[in-house]
């Protein structure tokens, strides 16, 4: 055998190989954090993450040849990973400098909620500067005046009560009915499937929304230079999946409009 066609032949062999293992079908992988904020993503026991946001973001990107890797932490860190470039990514985050949002996703708004036997109601941002609401750390609730309010009182506990952590919806459900405060902020969807799951319905209940939907994206470092790329990309395979229907199809089972 000749040197060049012992060459041919290994570069054959390596092909075969690498087609077989699944290796040269596998795309560039794009690891995106969150934490549980269901139905937009959803921890699951023992399982990959999953929810609205999870398999929009991973069927958008396979159409342009990427893999989605969801990754379940706290959203503060994954915006801080992100910035780091410990990911690539991170879902749902807020207006953040550190952050290249792309287009909406989705749109979700954000209420209030008290216990089933107060009367309280929101009217304005007024009527919130005379009791404590419990939000969650770094959330975004409007992209508009409610944010702005959380960012102004943050460091006032007689204004803002922050939850933490992967449970911190849990948490400001939890404390809402054991009277640590009297009202506390969440974005419908999420509530709808903390109450189900906290089997609290019927003890808490919906008392005024905010007026601006909050726009649900996907966040990529300022400083990555593949930002740019990965938003193009996540648009055109949105685009495609609404032209075959599967943009509706998700949109229905998880019943968002």
């Amino acid at each position: 055998m000749t040197i060049n066609a012992g060459r041919l032949f290994t570069a054959a062999l390596l092909a075969c190989l690498l087609a077989s293992s699944g290796l040269s079908q596998a795309g560039p992988l794009i690891r995106l954090g969150s934490d549980d904020w269901c139905p937009f993503v959803c921890a699951t026991d023992g399982k990959p993450p999953s929810g609205y946001l999870v398999e929009l973001a991973s069927m958008a990107m396979a159409q342009e040849g990427y893999r989605v890797e969801p990754v379940l932490m706290p959203l503060n860190r994954a915006i801080t990973q992100t910035a780091h470039g410990d990911i690539e990514g991170v879902y749902a985050p807020p207006i953040d400098r550190r952050l290249h949002l792309s287009a909406p996703l989705a749109q979700s708004r954000a209420c209030f909620y008290t216990r089933a036997d107060d009367d309280w109601s929101f009217h304005s941002i007024g009527s919130l500067k005379t009791l404590v609401v419990g939000v969650i750390d770094d959330y975004g609730y409007d992209d508009g005046p409610m944010d702005a309010y959380i960012a102004e009182n943050r460091r006032k506990p007689a204004l803002i009560a922050l939850a933490y952590g992967a449970s911190a919806g849990t948490t400001n459900v939890q404390k809402l009915l054991g009277g640590r405060y009297r009202v506390m902020l969440e974005h419908t969807a999420v509530m709808a499937q903390l109450s189900k799951r906290l089997d609290v319905v019927g003890r808490i209940r919906q008392a005024g929304c905010l007026d601006h939907e909050l726009p649900l994206t996907i966040g990529f470092a300022t400083q990555d230079i593949r930002a740019e790329t990965w938003i193009r990309a996540l648009a055109d395979g949105m685009h495609k999946m609404e032209a075959s229907g599967d943009l509706k199809a998700l949109q229905k089972r998880y019943k968002i409009d």
